[in-house]
């Protein structure tokens, strides 16, 4: 085995702090809110970018992974993001079992259902892994890969399945940042005014209700076969401020970063960005689930400073958790989809 360790890269750890705290900040406005949260300014903006910026983190590092083998790359990918998912969705089975109590019945469903939909995005960015592998071995072309798989994933309604239709576009395009990441740097400045100038375009008409939770990607009817030319549009437009939303932040993050690298919350910062995983799987049981059994509703106006409160004090809550998993190689390895206790090093 290499010994090898890659070189972290400052500012993208500081990305993903911002990426987990937009996620905790959403979720947090969308428990406190009851079903308002869909025309809820803050959930409708953060739900802009937040998981696709996250996407396009995870294809950022893809390019590693087409250095494994087919077997070695499913093995450690699964170790990666299906074993926390099983995790999840046994403790959450264990839990409404053992105390009769289902906090929350749309989430902790017992089925296939369920198990997909527990912590999903681990598991859409399992299949973007395998399918970006696969397409690319297959065809050996970036381009021809990015453009087939997208067109193959948006044709089938299957590929609705933990949102990989929508989120493959935006793995492709953190690949394509990496790869061509010299030429990025040295049209940087150009590149950050352009997709901040799309995404400010793009944001007026822009809903929650335009989110793929709402509307799902179908716009083929194969039986009779007939175009849905709205869902068409919606998913284009989608897709669009997603990628555009991601790119603002991507291209701003090291100039950002630059400013505050030197104040003394800046190691925190990035620490706290190298456990994105671990807290957002905490945070599926700390609010997605508790909070929402709680059952404590705010309005629109009082959500602009509740929910950044509960966003600030679970994001201390999930780190604190993730800490004390990081110390066994068990809980290591069961929730924070770390190296298998049985792997000798």
């Amino acid at each position: 085995m290499s010994k090898h360790i890659q070189k972290r890269i400052p500012y993208l750890d500081f990305l993903k702090f911002f990426a987990i705290v937009s996620v905790l900040l959403g979720h947090s406005v969308e428990q406190t809110t009851g079903n308002d949260f869909w025309d809820n300014p803050i959930w409708a903006f953060i739900y802009t970018y937040h998981m696709p910026l996250f996407m396009l983190l995870c294809g950022y590092f893809f390019g590693s992974s087409l250095k494994l083998s087919f077997t070695e790359l499913v093995k450690k990918k699964f170790s990666q993001l299906i074993v926390p998912s099983v995790s999840a969705w046994l403790l959450m089975y264990l839990f409404v079992h053992t105390t009769g109590y289902n906090p929350c019945p749309e989430l902790m469903d017992f089925s296939w259902f369920g198990f997909m939909n527990a912590v999903w995005f681990l598991k859409c960015v399992f299949f973007c892994y395998l399918i970006g592998w696969l397409f690319m071995k297959v065809l050996a072309n970036v381009w021809l890969s990015v453009l087939t798989s997208t067109l193959l994933v948006h044709l089938s309604p299957v590929f609705n399945t933990d949102n990989i239709n929508f989120m493959l576009p935006m793995f492709w395009l953190g690949y394509l940042c990496h790869l061509y990441q010299p030429w990025i740097v040295q049209h940087r400045k150009a590149l950050s005014i352009g997709s901040l100038i799309m995404f400010a375009a793009l944001l007026p008409c822009w809903s929650g209700r335009l989110t793929v939770y709402m509307v799902p990607i179908q716009f083929i009817d194969w039986n009779p076969l007939q175009i849905d030319e709205q869902n068409l549009l919606i998913s284009l437009y989608r897709m669009l401020i997603g990628m555009t939303g991601s790119m603002v932040f991507f291209l701003l993050s090291p100039w950002i970063y630059n400013r505050i690298k030197h104040l003394p919350i800046s190691p925190i910062i990035e620490r706290i960005g190298k456990c994105t995983l671990g807290i957002y799987w905490v945070q599926t049981f700390l609010l997605e689930c508790t909070w929402h059994g709680i059952g404590l509703y705010v309005n629109t106006a009082n959500s602009f400073w509740i929910g950044p409160l509960i966003a600030l004090f679970e994001l201390v809550i999930c780190y604190q958790v993730v800490l004390l998993f990081k110390k066994n190689k068990y809980t290591r390895y069961l929730f924070l989809g770390e190296t298998s206790p049985l792997q000798k090093k």
